[in-house]
């Protein structure tokens, strides 16, 4: 009605405007008559007005770029300052413990880990989007950073590349976020992280080994073998004191973690709560922080009267805040630059550290908004962590990272805004200036406990086991692809690099989703009449129904030119492999959302073949484009004034609606054709037409197979009488 009115009003232009639709979705408007009716044409723009706009789009891009701007002249002093700095405060000094370990795993010089939670910090607080992201180290990225070093001997120069990379993986994420290609972190699979969490994990654990048993005269190992090799050598030079103190160390923070864990317990149930379940909860929370204090102490006091500890411990950290030096500078970058001894690898593998690292990052992050309530920016996010690498690459940080524990600590302490990254950076300058003689004492046995407790966390194994589980055909809800994605990432790590563990496994990955592009499945469907007759893969559901001469067939995936021939191949399979002769093929284009112009000539090829033999072809659940394409090409006669390749009355039905349609084009040909006598399906086809797709959607009660013939004049009335029940009485 809508449409008829609209057409009356617009009368003189009702033949240019005149579409045939199928639906009410369909209809679009005419244009509006422009008799008597003159748009104000305003003047141009001035000069004036034209810069003015340039300026609030200029300050609009660098707010979004620049987040500090937005928040902090809204800044609520009064009311955020106070948990923002106690939250703030907390956080750096788990944070110096924390990096030390960092560190120790990437096998660089312990002060370089307090260094990457100076200078990042701040720069992401001026950056970033998420008030509760805790920019520091990162033991993830420590694993990759560890695994670029391995071919360098001295520490010192290990140092120094480890600035270095943080400049390679910053300027990555700088260039990606720029770009807003935050979506490459997506090939990166939860099976493929697993996979090299554990096997970075197995990594971690055996080369802190050696701080573990105080094998300070143990050679330089390369990979996981030559390291295996070389800690069996050096086990007679074992510190039994500083085993014991490592062990002793590993017990406490058990403990510790067991009290986290049931004081979390307990504050989550009503109160009241005593009064020192919070303050139990916040020292379990500083746990790495006790256990310094305590070891620092037994090397002090355990000291020889010539000053030597009898313990392996860190000795010198040099005093005072990071100077500025550019990290291309450096001796050891430099000889890089000159040599290119493998210069080509650690860009690379600076890539893999910026996508590892921003995932990280990201995912924490993401979590905490979740449940605050706030939202994120991906790709600011990516700039801003970049910024944070390359500007701490001049102060000698190395690659930071975000950390999920630190990320849920800063909730649970009442950080309000990134004003807590700024606090960050007071608390830890004031400690590298006058904390860092105390670090003389720490033993080597206690950041060896801390990063042994922490790594068994990231053993993943678990994951391993649920895929193996699920081993088996992908038709029955297996996950082989995923079980074999985890695997070639931890052995590769393991034994031959985090660059060989991940690349390999991206690579498998991106392949399997060219395959599934290029080969999608082709199904046989059968209707399974104790479900209320739908339509599932007879394949695996052999109880399905299916009828002589009509072949019902699925595509589950996009028709382009990469699968247009895989489609025409299998359909073909299907059709002269079906038990009789096909003469109707239903198609149910449901899970196709694209076509282009490789596919459309491959059906029109395929349906041309088809009408030499006899065969039909009926579509269904095509949608939007997809179904506007059939329409424009396979509905219509061509210029040679040849029927249409779809001889159907709508492409808006269901796969009910086309088989039954199928059936009443095999009952005209004379074919016997069954149907159910359903309870809610009492409808007899010799009778009159259906309205809507009332048959075929019964319970089912029994088969009746009649045979009969349709006179031509009946058949093309019922046909039209069909098509206006099935596309809402539009034809």
């Amino acid at each position: 009605r809508r449409v008829e009115d609209m057409n009356s009003i617009n009368a003189p232009n009702a033949k240019s405007e005149e579409r045939q639709v199928s639906r009410i979705g369909d209809w679009v408007a005419p244009a509006r008559a422009t008799d008597g009716y003159n748009k104000m044409n305003d003047s141009e723009p001035t000069s004036a007005e034209k810069r003015a706009e340039c300026f609030a789009y200029t300050k609009e891009y660098v707010v979004s770029r620049v987040p500090v701007l937005a928040w902090l002249p809204q800044y609520k002093w009064k009311q955020d300052f106070f948990y923002d700095f106690v939250g703030g405060a907390t956080i750096a000094l788990i944070c110096l413990v924390q990096t030390l370990a960092h560190a120790a795993i990437a096998t660089t010089d312990v002060i370089q880990g307090p260094y990457c939670a100076f200078v990042p910090p701040f720069v992401y607080a001026m950056l970033g989007t998420s008030p509760h992201a805790s920019i520091s180290s990162g033991a993830i990225a420590a694993i990759l950073i560890a695994d670029q070093l391995q071919y360098f001997h001295d520490i010192q120069e290990r140092t120094e590349l480890a600035c270095f990379l943080a400049l390679i993986s910053g300027v990555w994420l700088v260039i990606m976020g720029l770009c807003k290609a935050a979506y490459l972190v997506r090939f990166l699979s939860q099976s493929l992280i697993s996979g090299f969490v554990t096997g970075g994990s197995v990594l971690i654990l055996e080369g802190q080994v050696k701080n573990l048993f105080g094998l300070m005269e143990m050679r330089h190992g390369i990979g996981f073998i030559d390291t295996a090799m070389a800690t069996w050598d050096a086990l007679p030079q074992t510190n039994l004191v500083g085993l014991a103190l490592g062990l002793s160390m590993m017990g406490i923070l058990q403990l510790m973690m067991w009290l986290k864990k049931w004081t979390t317990a307990k504050l989550s149930k009503p109160g009241p709560h005593p009064k020192w379940l919070k303050p139990a909860k916040l020292a379990s929370e500083m746990k790495e922080l006790l256990l310094v204090a305590l070891s620092v102490m037994f090397a002090y006091l355990t000291r020889l009267e010539n000053g030597e500890t009898i313990i392996p411990v860190v000795g010198t950290i040099p005093a005072g805040l990071p100077p500025f030096r550019p990290s291309y500078n450096l001796p050891a970058a430099q000889s890089m630059l000159a040599t290119q001894y493998r210069l080509h690898e650690f860009i690379m593998g600076g890539f893999l550290v910026a996508l590892t690292s921003f995932l990280t990052t990201y995912a924490t992050s993401k979590k905490q908004a979740l449940q605050h309530g706030y939202q994120i920016d991906a790709s600011q996010e990516m700039f801003a962590l970049g910024m944070a690498g390359t500007c701490g690459s001049f102060f000698g940080s190395f690659p930071p990272s975000g950390s999920l524990s630190r990320t849920s600590l800063a909730a649970e302490v009442g950080v309000k805004t990134q004003m807590s990254g700024l606090m960050k950076i007071v608390v830890v300058g004031l400690s590298l200036t006058f904390f860092t003689p105390v670090l003389f004492y720490l033993p080597k046995a206690t950041l060896a406990a801390i990063i042994l407790r922490a790594t068994w966390q990231l053993l993943d194994f678990t994951t391993a086991w649920e895929l193996w589980l699920a081993f088996k055909s992908r038709k029955l809800g297996g996950m082989k692809r995923d079980f074999v994605v985890w695997w070639i990432s931890f052995f590769l790590t393991v034994f031959f690099g985090v660059l060989y563990g991940i690349g390999s496994a991206v690579l498998f990955s991106v392949l399997m989703l060219v395959r599934d592009a290029a080969m999608p499945r082709m199904v046989v469907l059968g209707q399974i009449e104790s479900l209320g007759n739908i339509w599932r893969d007879s394949e695996v559901w052999t109880e399905g129904r299916t009828f002589p001469g009509i072949l019902v067939a699925e595509f589950r995936g996009p028709l382009s030119f990469a699968s247009a021939d895989w489609f025409s191949q299998e359909l073909e399979r299907l059709r002269l492999t079906s038990k009789g002769k096909v003469e109707i093929v239903v198609l149910s284009f449901g899970s196709v959302h694209d076509l282009d112009k490789t596919a459309i000539e491959m059906l029109k090829e395929l349906l041309t073949v088809w009408r030499k033999f006899g065969v039909n072809c009926i579509i269904s659940d095509a949608k939007s484009r997809v179904r506007l394409l059939l329409e424009q090409y396979f509905a219509k006669p061509d210029k040679q004034g040849k029927a249409p390749l779809l001889d159907q009355p709508a492409f808006m039905i269901s796969l009910d609606d086309a088989v039954q349609l199928a059936k009443r084009m095999l009952a005209r040909r004379g074919r016997d054709i069954s149907c159910y006598h359903a309870r809610d399906d009492t409808h007899d086809v010799r009778t009159g037409p259906m309205k809507g797709s009332q048959g075929w959607r019964g319970s089912g009660t029994g088969l009746a197979s009649t045979k009969y013939s349709a006179k031509d004049d009946s058949s093309i009335a019922e046909a039209h009488q069909f098509a206006r029940a099935t596309s809402g009485g539009a034809v």
